[in-house]
């Protein structure tokens, strides 16, 4: 019984030696810890070579049975604290998916029409009866951005905690001059999303934050996503830092906390943590909250050349090399990127706290790596 017993468990141990063996001789897994080690370099290229003060950054490639989020350098200059990717940060103009995404459902509900012309709830606004809803969605209405006037410049240095209206952003461009005329251009411009947001509280009766919370953030379980109705970031947070320039990391001031969202309001406004960027992201793609054939205008792109993106749709960007789908997020202390890759099914989420970092290029890296280690 004795030697029945040892040698049960001297065959056990060779198999679990053998198990252990083969574990890491996995060729799977070593192409995927060589993918890690030359994201973690590349990420902490970017720190040193920047002087951002930190970074949240999340790949997932569940094809692979890959995940890395991690962060790194200061989610706080002033103690020290490190970012870790539970903590909050706001998202800017990421914001606008969702605000685009409840209009398109209103569009599935018979509300409201692609083709309706924005005099139909602004006929004061200029050109309104040239302008149609899907220019506000593309950008390519032509209506001039309010976070370029005079006006607003001013009032974010004098009185950053300001409570504006969307009617307030929106009439800030009354008397500028339109890019060009409408529907023969794309330039990107906040206001159009702000006018987005306006229709969307008229058809409604409802705030923006209502519609979008009900809408989306109930049914998607996006429980650390918000549309925040004061300057306060709500519990555990990353830090933001506006303009850290090259040359000079002396003048890094923290305004996290210092400007009321309502400066953003549909534009750009919204708080998410890494995860919930990530679960997003991907129903954004997949068109998870809209008719197929709505998600299928949603994807037709225009030509949108920029740092960002080369080709722009119905509220998302289309990175074409690598090929990404997503949006790119702006607002003071915070530079933000959130894409999904369909062909290899892999989520990238980065979020930098300085407004002048630039995510895309680290998320173009990032993808580039991967698609060279797993070429056929």
């Amino acid at each position: 019984m004795k030697t029945k017993s040892v040698l049960f468990r001297l065959i056990l141990g060779l198999v679990l030696i053998s198990a252990c063996s083969c574990k890491k001789n996995d060729p799977d897994k070593i192409l995927n810890d060589q993918m890690v080690s030359e994201w973690e370099r590349v990420s902490d290229s970017i720190l040193a070579n920047t002087r951002i003060p930190g970074m949240i950054v999340g790949i997932w490639a569940p094809d692979r049975n890959l995940q890395w989020v991690t962060g790194k350098g200061k989610a706080n200059v002033a103690t020290g604290e490190k970012p870790v990717p539970t903590m909050k940060f706001r998202i800017g103009s990421i914001t606008k998916t969702y605000t685009y995404t409840v209009l398109l459902q209103l569009t599935d509900e018979n509300k409201i029409n692609l083709s309706d012309k924005l005099s139909a709830w602004f006929p004061d606004f200029p050109m309104a009866g040239s302008i149609t809803v899907r220019m506000l969605c593309n950008h390519t209405s032509g209506i001039p951005d309010y976070t370029e006037t005079m006006p607003y410049m001013y009032s974010l240095i004098t009185n950053p905690l300001k409570k504006w209206t969307g009617q307030e952003l929106a009439d800030l461009v009354k008397s500028e001059p339109f890019y060009f005329s409408p529907g023969t251009d794309f330039k990107y411009s906040n206001t159009n999303t702000i006018l987005a947001g306006l229709i969307i509280e008229q058809i409604t009766g409802n705030s923006l934050a209502t519609e979008i919370q009900q809408r989306i953030l109930d049914p998607l379980h996006l429980i650390n996503t918000s549309y925040p109705s004061d300057n306060n970031m709500p519990g555990s947070f990353v830090h933001g830092y506006d303009w850290v320039w090259e040359s000079d990391t002396s003048a890094m001031p923290d305004v996290a906390e210092v400007y009321d969202p309502s400066m953003a309001g549909a534009a750009g406004a919204m708080i998410a943590d890494v995860y919930d960027l990530k679960a997003w992201v991907e129903h954004l793609y997949k068109g998870t909250l809209l008719k197929a054939e709505t998600q299928v205008q949603r994807l037709m792109t225009i030509l949108a050349p920029g740092e960002d993106c080369e080709e722009y749709g119905l509220g998302i960007m289309f990175k074409t090399n690598p090929p990404m789908w997503g949006h790119t997020g702006t607002i003071p202390g915070y530079k933000n990127w959130a894409g999904y890759c369909p062909s290899e099914n892999v989520t990238i989420v980065i979020s930098y706290n300085a407004t002048s970092a630039k995510p895309m290029v680290l998320a173009s890296r990032l993808m580039n790596i991967y698609l060279e280690a797993t070429k056929k």
